[in-house]
């Protein structure tokens, strides 16, 4: 289950200190119903305080999204150590945070954005949580920068959904000029947000890019299929502990909350190896069998482990949502 830092649960609160929690919560509710409307950043965010709400709202699920798809990333390319982040659209610093906390190695970070308070509050919340990191935050219109400035890793959480489809294009291809390593884009685990991550794929893939994850292959996306209309979809679960304000914002009793996102991780180097398959799914178990969704090369499948093959089966009994099957299981009942 994931959490915010220390530092930025802590600078978070000193932030609210003071604060009426009911109007938080009335600038929060007003927020969501802006997105839900289509309406970008600039037009529902106006004031600090709307910057505040919205992250104590949406911070930590955005942050186990990313958190998570790092770790996936991780476990497929386990030397890569970016030392420098471009973070496009950055809003208050989610995806920065995530990305420092998970790479040690990371030393300098862009973060560019077109609303003044998510760029004040990611100062903020940059000066408590990001020490011994070199940070740029530049107040810029992502869809007019040409070229957008180089680093190792490029990220862009959640920001293909605030733009036209012609803006999407043209912004992933300048993206993927910049990344000298990685691109990694999260957006929300919707059939649109799955469909603008397809796109994406598609576009950079022949551009030579190599999927590093969810995907294990280059081959053309298993799920076909007009999504809209009850097609199949790629999207993962982050879970978010709540904190106390966060859920007193959000109107909520239970202690965590399940993030659905979509994301692409796309390397300019070929990779020595990759998984064979990837859980697409919810694992499924009975006393009989476990019964893993997966997708991989040769298309989607479900494999079943009997619970007589007590060594397989304690293997795979780990797995989950989203995890990577890493090397071909052999022994078992395939099922198409």
């Amino acid at each position: 289950m994931s959490i915010l830092p220390a530092p930025l649960r802590q600078a978070l609160g000193r932030l609210t200190e003071g604060q009426a929690r009911n109007a938080l919560a009335v600038r929060s509710t007003a927020i969501s119903a802006g997105y839900k409307a289509r309406n970008n950043s600039s037009h529902t965010l106006l004031t600090a305080d709307d910057a505040l709400a919205y992250a104590i709202a949406r911070m930590p699920a955005t942050y186990a999204a990313m958190a998570q798809a790092l770790n996936h990333v991780s476990d497929v390319m386990p030397t890569f150590e970016p030392h420098s982040v471009l973070d496009i659209g950055c809003g208050p610093g989610t995806v920065s945070f995530a990305a420092r906390e998970h790479f040690a190695c990371i030393k300098t970070i862009t973060m560019l954005d077109r609303n003044g308070p998510f760029l004040e509050l990611a100062k903020v919340l940059s000066e408590a949580a990001l020490s011994g990191v070199s940070v740029g935050i530049t107040a810029q219109d992502i869809i007019g920068i040409t070229p957008l400035p180089k680093a190792d890793m490029v990220v862009a959480g959640y920001v293909l959904a605030e733009l036209s489809v012609d803006h999407q294009a043209a912004l992933v291809q300048r993206m993927w000029d910049a990344a000298d390593q990685l691109l990694l884009l999260v957006e929300p685990g919707t059939p649109d947000g799955f469909e603008r991550l397809r796109t994406a794929r598609i576009a950079l893939i022949q551009r030579g890019a190599t999927v590093s994850a969810p995907c294990t292959h280059e081959n053309a996306c298993m799920m076909a299929g007009d999504v809209k209309s009850g097609g199949n979809w790629c999207r993962f679960m982050a879970r978010v502990q709540r904190s106390r304000d966060h859920k007193a914002l959000k109107s909520a009793d239970v202690p965590f909350e399940d993030e659905p996102y979509a994301y692409l991780a796309l390397s300019k180097e070929k990779l020595p190896a990759r998984p064979s398959q990837r859980i697409v799914s919810r694992t499924l178990e009975n006393k009989f069998e476990i019964r893993l969704p997966v997708c991989g090369a040769d298309g989607l499948s479900t494999i079943t482990i009997p619970t007589r093959n007590k060594v397989l089966f304690k293997q795979v009994k780990r797995l989950g949502w989203g995890d990577a099957v890493l090397n071909p299981i052999q022994t078992v009942e395939v099922t198409p």
